[in-house]
């Protein structure tokens, strides 16, 4: 095979190279334009969420198995829940606000039997009226 033939084989594979190059190419330009032009979900379907911050869960929602409730808790940096709203299937719901114990301080709910709302360990604090405040 001479220097010519041999040019000639290599310049047509070259060619072949460039063009299966310039397809490849134009496939994956394809595909993240159609990727791109997908629109995000508007709705979305979950049993639970879970919002994390630093590795530690912050927000939690989801469901009781046991008796069909569905819940909200917002917890503090070690974990512990510092606010809970929440119903289950016998049309009870409330809210709840929780010490660093996890002990109840402030609760508000309904029942069947009515409405109620607790303060446990409150202290009254006196609030003066704003025509006493100083203006500005």
């Amino acid at each position: 095979m001479s220097i010519e033939e041999k040019l000639s084989v290599l310049e047509s594979r070259i060619r072949r190279q460039r063009i299966g190059m310039a397809g490849m190419c134009l496939g994956l330009f394809v595909v993240l334009f159609l990727g791109m032009a997908q629109q995000p979900p508007k709705v979305l379907v979950l049993e639970g969420l879970t919002i994390m911050k630093d590795g530690k869960p912050r927000v939690v929602m989801g469901t009781n198995e046991k008796d069909g409730g569905v819940g909200i808790a917002l917890l503090d940096v070690h974990g512990k829940p510092t606010l809970a709203i929440g119903n289950n299937e016998k049309g009870e719901s409330g809210i709840v606000c929780m010490d660093e114990n996890e002990f109840p301080r402030i609760s508000i709910g309904t029942g069947p039997r009515g409405a109620a709302i607790s303060l446990i360990g409150a202290a009254l604090i006196e609030l003066p009226d704003t025509k006493d405040l100083p203006k500005k």
